[in-house]
C-alpha cells in the first residue's frame, strides 16, 4: 500500500507544479466568457457535486461519451499553446483514443496511466482557463467551503464517495487520479486536485510570493499528514475536509493583511477620476501598440503604461525590472 500512496501524491505535486510551469509559459485560447462571476462558481459546485451520482445512476456508454468529450477538449485547450492547435487536438484524439482501447483490451495498467495523464492536462488547463478568467481569492474560497460541505457529507458521513469509487473503477476518463484500484486503491478525485492547484497560483496573483509559498507549504504539510493517516488507518481521508477551511482562513488572513497594507484613499472622488483615467491610457496604448487580446498591462502610479504580461503578476515583475517606482497598477487590455 505505502508505495502506491506515495506514488499518488507525488502525481499531486506534478500537477499542482505543472499547473503553476503552465501559467508562467502560456496563454491558453480563452473562450467567450468574459469575467469569472458567482453563478460560475454555483455551476462548477453543481457540476461536481453532480457527478458522482451520474457515474452511479447512468448507464456506462453515456458516462463515459460525456465525460470523454469534456476531456478531449479540454486536452486540446490545454495542448494548443504547446503544440499549437493541429498538433494539439491530434495529440488529444490520441490520448483519448489509447484511453478507450486500454479499456477495451482490458490492460489496467495502460489504462491507470493514461487515465492519470489526461486528469493531470484536464487540472492544468481548467486552473489555467479559471485564472485567465480572472476567479478572485473570495471565489476560490466560496468554492471551497461548498466543495467542503459536500466532502464531509459524501466520505465521512455517507457512503457515496465509495459507491462512486467501485462504480467507475477501470472506466475510461475517470474523474480521479489514482495510482492503484482494487481492495484498497489509492486515489484523490478532481475536485480535491483542482482546490489544491488553484489556491497558490490565485494567492501568488491576490497577494505576492509570500502568500503562494504559505499556500505551497500548507498543501505540502497536508497531504503529508494524509499519508500518514491512509498508512495507520487503512483508508483515505476525505483531504477537501481539512482543504476548503484551510483554503477560506487564509483567505481571510491575507485579505485583512493586505487591508492593513494599503490604506484607504482620503479622496476616492480624485481617485475614482484617476483610476478612469489610467484605463484609457491602457485603452490607448492598446490601440497604438495593436497588443495581443488577453493581456495585461502594468501601469505607473503616474498613469503610464510601463509593461505587459500574460498574466497580471507577469505584469507587475516585468513593470519591476522595467525599474518602475512604487507599486504599479495592472489593468487588462482592452476593457
Amino acid at each position: 500500500m505505502t508505495p502506491y500512496v506515495l506514488a499518488l501524491y507525488a502525481l499531486v505535486a506534478a500537477a499542482v507544479a505543472l499547473t503553476a510551469a503552465y501559467l508562467r509559459r502560456y496563454v491558453m485560447p480563452r473562450p467567450p466568457v468574459g469575467r469569472m462571476v458567482g453563478a460560475d462558481i454555483a455551476v462548477m459546485v453543481v457540476t461536481l457535486v453532480v457527478m458522482p451520482f451520474a457515474y452511479l445512476h447512468l448507464p456506462t456508454g453515456v458516462v463515459v461519451s460525456i465525460f470523454g468529450l469534456v476531456v478531449l477538449t479540454l486536452t486540446q485547450l490545454t495542448l494548443a499553446p504547446v503544440l499549437g492547435g493541429r498538433w494539439g487536438m491530434i495529440a488529444a484524439l490520441l490520448l483519448c483514443a489509447a484511453d478507450v482501447t486500454a479499456f477495451a483490451l482490458g490492460r489496467p495498467a495502460a489504462l491507470l496511466v493514461i487515465n492519470d495523464a489526461l486528469l493531470i492536462l484536464l487540472v492544468v488547463g481548467v486552473v489555467n482557463m479559471w485564472v485567465q478568467a480572472a476567479i478572485t481569492p473570495a471565489q476560490v474560497a466560496a468554492l471551497a467551503a461548498a466543495l467542503t460541505l459536500y466532502d464531509t457529507l459524501a466520505t465521512g458521513l455517507t457512503s457515496l464517495t465509495a459507491d462512486f469509487v467501485q462504480r467507475m473503477q477501470g472506466l475510461p476518463f475517470a474523474p480521479v487520479l489514482a495510482s492503484s484500484y482494487g481492495d484498497d486503491p489509492a486515489l484523490i478525485g478532481l475536485g480535491d486536485c483542482l482546490m489544491l492547484s488553484i489556491w497558490p497560483v490565485v494567492a501568488l496573483r491576490a497577494y505576492g510570493k509570500a502568500a503562494a509559498w504559505c499556500a505551497a507549504g500548507l498543501e505540502a504539510v497536508l497531504l503529508a499528514l494524509s499519508i500518514a493517516f491512509v498508512l495507520s488507518h487503512g483508508r483515505l481521508l476525505p483531504l477537501l475536509t481539512v482543504l476548503g477551511p484551510l483554503i477560506v482562513v487564509q483567505w481571510l488572513y491575507w485579505r485583512r493583511w493586505q487591508g492593513r497594507r494599503t490604506p484607504a484613499p482620503a479622496r476616492p472622488e480624485v481617485n475614482r477620476a484617476l483610476e478612469v483615467n489610467r484605463a484609457l491610457e491602457v485603452n490607448r496604448a492598446l490601440e497604438v501598440a495593436d497588443a495581443p487580446a488577453g493581456m495585461w498591462a502594468a501601469l505607473s502610479p503616474e498613469g503610464v503604461l510601463v509593461a505587459e504580461g500574460a498574466t497580471p503578476g507577469l505584469a507587475r515583475k516585468e513593470a519591476r525590472l522595467a525599474g518602475t517606482q512604487g507599486v504599479p497598477v495592472v489593468w487588462r487590455l482592452g476593457e
